[in-house]
């Protein structure tokens, strides 16, 4: 499992001057109280129904948007700004209700993400342009998106048959990461940080490995959001940059995949898209930023159709 708390404080920090008994507090106390109660809880919804663990998820969605005022806010505003067809407050109010509901019950459903397939709660769409690829001897590069319930992507895949590896970006608080990335890891997921390293292993598990891998573009990473672009100038950075360049380098066949809520419950469709259209012949810089535009343009268009089930509404930023 990676490691994303390498600088842990040392105990004796709790004594010292006030910016090293900050760390140390935070690390070992605060954290440390928030990582047991989230283990607690996702370990009490573990022996729960798969319907009545949803729902819980459901209930803590009815008080979400004046607890987390500021991320509701933003979400509205994005809302706005990428449907000004629906930029109404009814419209706006019944989207962000349908929108913190589907968040707040995938939250919950991690808890039994290892059930949902089994129990018959979600159906695959375009698993073809994944057995093409795996009968060409082609790389599948399966560019992901925060729609419905994604943490259930890794769990799809291996029951069908494409166990995959992933670019992974560590929870801040370790309890909580070390019980997501042990979900994922019990589905065959083989997890990657992000890092200066993270392109070469990436090009190993294309080339020699599982012939799988798996990338959320749509990631937000220190304040900027790179994809969907909705408008802004396209830039070379960010996860659809480094899946443009990791397509480049492997051939790989580029396949948008992402998962829809069905309805206000614990039911999925999960989709995967044709090969995007990448440019393959000349140099790779040259082609990057077309490249870049041709998978923004597929992804775009998904979000736009089911933006009240887009985790990222919450942490695009409204100028980056």
């Amino acid at each position: 499992m990676p490691n994303s708390h390498t600088d842990t404080p040392p105990i004796r920090w709790l004594f010292g001057r006030s910016e090293l008994r900050r760390r140390a507090v935070q690390y070992w106390v605060r954290d440390t109280a928030k990582g047991l109660l989230m283990t607690a809880f996702y370990l009490g919804l573990k022996a729960l129904p798969i319907d009545a663990c949803s729902a819980v998820g459901a209930m803590m969605a009815k008080n979400a948007s004046r607890r987390y005022a500021g991320l509701d806010a933003r979400a509205r505003e994005n809302f706005k700004r990428i449907r000004p067809d629906q930029a109404d407050a009814s419209s706006v109010d019944a989207a962000m209700s349908r929108l913190w509901r589907s968040v707040a019950r995938t939250k919950a459903e991690l808890s039994v993400i290892d059930r949902l397939w089994w129990a018959g709660r979600i159906t695959v769409e375009g698993v073809e342009h994944l057995d093409a690829a795996r009968a060409a001897n082609r790389p599948i590069l399966g560019v992901v998106l925060h729609l419905g319930n994604w943490e259930a992507m890794g769990a799809v895949c291996l029951a069908i048959g494409y166990p995959v590896a992933a670019l992974y970006t560590p929870e801040p608080n370790r309890f909580e990461d070390r019980f997501k990335a042990m979900m994922h890891e019990r589905h065959g997921a083989v997890l990657i940080p992000p890092g200066p390293r993270a392109m070469r292993a990436a090009v190993h598990i294309l080339r020699k490995r599982t012939g799988q891998f798996g990338i959320f573009v749509d990631e937000v990473f220190g304040g900027r959001q790179s994809a969907p672009a909705f408008g802004r100038p396209l830039r070379a950075e960010g996860n659809i940059a480094f899946a443009a360049r990791l397509a480049w380098l492997t051939k790989a066949d580029v396949i948008p995949a992402y998962c829809l809520r069905i309805g206000d419950q614990a039911r999925f469709k999960i989709t995967f898209r044709p090969p995007v259209e990448l440019v393959r012949d000349g140099g790779r810089d040259s082609a990057l930023l077309t490249n870049i535009g041709r998978i923004n343009a597929v992804i775009e268009s998904i979000v736009f159709a089911h933006l009240d089930q887009w985790g990222s509404l919450f942490y695009r930023p409204l100028d980056g």
